[in-house]
Formats: C-alpha cells, sequence, structure tokens
C-alpha cells in the first residue's frame, strides 16, 4: 500500500513538475453542417449550378463514351467562404478529377454564420451527369 501511495504522489509531482507550456495544442476549426445562416454563393444556388454547368468537361470513359451517372461530392465551405477539402465520396470514372478542378475555381461564396460569427460548414450534395 505504501509503494502504491508513493507511486501516485510520484506521478503528481512529474505531471506538475512539466510545465504546459510543452504542450503544442492543435487549433482545429470547428466545422457545422447545420448553422443559423447557410453559405450563398454569389447568385443563389441556381447560379451554382450554372457555374458547375459551364466550367463541367464531361471526360470520355476508356472506351471512349461520355460517362453518365452521379458522383457524390462533399466540399467545406471556411470562414472567408473559399471552397476548401473538396472530396469525391461516390466517383463515376474519372469524372471526379474534373469535378474537383471545377469546385476549385469556385468564386468566394458568403460563408455562414452560427452565433454572429463567419463559421466553416460542410456541404455533401450529388451531381448528376447526363
Amino acid at each position: 500500500m505504501k509503494k502504491f501511495v508513493i507511486l501516485i504522489l510520484g506521478l503528481l509531482f512529474v505531471n506538475l513538475g512539466f510545465p504546459k507550456s510543452f504542450v503544442n495544442p492543435i487549433d482545429v476549426p470547428q466545422q457545422y453542417d447545420a448553422v443559423e445562416v447557410k453559405p450563398l454563393f454569389p447568385g443563389g444556388m441556381n447560379e451554382f449550378m450554372k457555374f458547375v454547368m459551364k466550367n463541367y468537361h464531361a471526360p470520355e470513359s476508356e472506351d471512349g463514351e461520355v460517362l453518365t451517372g452521379t458522383i457524390h461530392v462533399s466540399i467545406i465551405i471556411d470562414k472567408e467562404g473559399n471552397v476548401t477539402n473538396v472530396q469525391i465520396l461516390r466517383d463515376l470514372g474519372n469524372a471526379g478529377k474534373e469535378v474537383k478542378r471545377v469546385l476549385s475555381k469556385c468564386p468566394k461564396w458568403t460563408p455562414g454564420r452560427m452565433k454572429g460569427e463567419n463559421v466553416a460548414v460542410e456541404y455533401n450534395f450529388p451531381i448528376t451527369i447526363k
């Protein structure tokens, strides 16, 4: 029992002996999927769809046919309104690369807001290619 108490006290003193400045916390911004004010593409979602359609160039499949189907995408609109972290959740051949290229060219959005402050917001959505 005496050894156990000495061990606990030793661990306590060791923990108190090291300053907290050795610990470098990583500032990971919180991102939301539900906010008070949603991010808005300049001109609204219809303009976003027009932007994607205008800039998307359908890649051909390996056999030369144009791919059709649905690609599932995840993006984050950061606090400044930039589109970041574009991820293809479900790809359609190599069309995901083209979708990433188009979304990386997006103009700044009006950022989402929560409790009066700009916040990062995650969007997941499908893009249907016909």
